[in-house]
């Protein structure tokens, strides 16, 4: 017999692979509010994904995903503020790797030693506040100004691997 798995029966194997787990939050570090898993559709008004789990604090609507077929969240809550700033840092960070400049581990390695993360396995951009995501864009800014800057569907610059047209 095979059983359904959500977040309160989640899968052994996919809870194993999760190399850094987080604790789940269970109070909201921007309010103090209590902190539920909910159906995505709480946050996005249709469900998302193969896994449409999610924390969420319904106070504030500071919310964190969570990997799949766990409970495990993906990264820390984020509130708007943080949610616009870890994706511009990933906007920044991202073609690093993907132009193929180094390998995805590899550019976590430099993005840890240049934030000063001991361990680069602890350096995850969902884990990061809005101070430490603006020190990721001023970095590869830094260290990579020539890395090509396309429009995103929201119009804003970014950084890509392909050359803008």
């Amino acid at each position: 017999m095979q059983t359904t798995k959500t977040p309160w029966n989640p899968s052994r194997r996919a809870t194993a692979r999760v190399k850094n787990p987080l604790p789940a939050p269970t109070t909201c570090p921007y309010d103090g509010g209590p902190v539920d898993i909910v159906n995505n559709s709480a946050i996005y008004g249709r469900e998302y994904g193969e896994w449409p789990w999610a924390f969420l604090c319904r106070s504030c609507r500071a919310y964190v995903g969570l990997h799949p077929g766990t409970a495990i969240p993906l990264g820390t809550l984020a509130d708007g503020p943080t949610r616009e700033a870890r994706k511009r840092a990933k906007t920044a960070f991202n073609p690093i790797w993907q132009s193929g400049a180094m390998t995805r581990t590899d550019a976590y390695i430099w993005l840890a030693r240049q934030l000063g993360i001991a361990n680069h396995e602890e350096c995850h951009i969902g884990w990061f506040d809005v101070a430490t995501c603006d020190r990721v864009v001023t970095v590869i800014q830094q260290e990579f100004p020539r890395l090509p800057i396309r429009k995103t569907r929201s119009g804003a610059r970014s950084r890509a691997s392909n050359t803008p047209s």
